[in-house]
């Protein structure tokens, strides 16, 4: 059974059995399953956002911005700078600073920065990053793709979605110490749930822009709750594969198919997050979550936790520069049509009070 006869059969059965929420009505599809009623994607703004653009600010930033392990002074400037720039454009802004009982204590930081949505907004669309780098000072310097890549994204997430209204509140999210074992995105879930804070889906951005068209997967995970395959395999097939045309691909799991070599550069629906960062606390609290990296696992990255960590050698990594910058745009339109997409859907189920 090839690949996309095997998503089908999966999507199928977990349809007729969860009872998904984001079925729509009042559209059938063959066999008589209803088929989503998914928003027209050609109508929606297109973000003006290149790849270009968002690798300068990730050298600027991680220039600007080295050694951000918790507790160092750079991983409090890191916050102020990405607080103060999404309050520019219009997002309501604050750091939180939480006290964490772990051996030794901790005060982590968490920055969260919302723009209200139009008709649901006590619901979230939340973006996830976390923007320390591994614990231990001289290991990692700039940490460029762990993660000065993800923390980047959202800033220009920010940058577009503040010229759009979105029917949910837009929530960028920025942990502190998840190289210290998520313990940021551990103490805000809590809260969040404690509060009843309905969020639609966290999307997670950890190692993100090396794929295609490198010779690596843009690689797109779901989060663990039974529901959440069906609901992940058929808004990716319709943003990446329909719309976008992207090929498709298996994530070049094989020994073979990792660097230097590589595989054909492609979009894997990848199946159940295998990646350990801050969106894991999202779906492990009961939301619904998605992951977007570049490349399959971390140790797929040569540079991973190694001071080496830097744009010159992601551009190494995904053989030279336009590479890199189309593969970040590719993974930013691939995530902003996402979010269109959900946010447009009913609400896909989460912890209420």
């Amino acid at each position: 059974m090839n690949r996309r006869l095997r998503t089908f059969v999966t999507t199928f059965v977990a349809l007729a059995v969860a009872v998904p929420a984001f079925i729509g009505v009042g559209q059938a599809a063959r066999g008589g399953v209803p088929a989503p009623n998914y928003i027209k994607l050609d109508k929606v703004p297109k973000p003006d956002v290149t790849g270009k653009e968002i690798m300068v600010g990730l050298e600027e930033f991680v220039d600007k911005f080295p050694m951000r392990q918790n507790g160092l002074p750079n991983n409090a400037s890191a916050a102020d700078f990405l607080a103060d720039e999404a309050k520019g454009y219009g997002f309501k802004t604050r750091i939180l600073e939480l006290e964490i009982a772990s051996n030794p204590p901790r005060t982590v930081r968490v920055v969260e920065a919302v723009k209200k949505g139009t008709t649901k907004p006590n619901e979230w669309i939340s973006f996830i990053a976390h923007y320390d780098v591994i614990a231990g000072a001289g290991v990692t310097v700039q940490g460029a793709y762990d993660d000065g890549s993800g923390t980047n994204i959202l800033r220009y997430f920010g940058k577009a979605f503040s010229k759009v209204k979105t029917n949910r509140s837009i929530a960028l999210l920025w942990f502190d110490a998840e190289e210290n074992g998520l313990l940021a995105s551990q103490a805000y879930t809590e809260m969040l749930k404690k509060k009843g804070q309905k969020v639609q889906a966290g999307f997670g951005f950890d190692m993100v822009g090396i794929g295609y068209p490198a010779r690596y997967c843009i690689c797109v995970y779901h989060g663990a709750r039974p529901q959440d395959a069906a609901i992940a395999n058929s808004i990716t097939d319709y943003v990446n594969f329909k719309y976008l045309k992207f090929p498709e691909g298996d994530g070049g799991p094989a020994a073979a198919e990792k660097w230097p070599l590589g595989t054909e550069g492609h979009v894997c629906a990848c199946g159940p997050n295998i990646r350990n960062s801050d969106e894991q606390k999202f779906s492990a609290a009961g939301y619904y979550t998605m992951r977007w990296t570049g490349m399959r696992t971390a140790v797929d990255y040569p540079g991973y936790h190694q001071p080496w960590d830097t744009v010159p050698f992601m551009e190494m990594v995904a053989g030279g520069r336009e590479n890199l910058e189309k593969g970040i745009e590719n993974t930013f339109l691939s995530a902003w049509y996402t979010t269109h997409v959900v946010d447009n859907l009913p609400y896909l189920g989460g912890p209420t009070k």
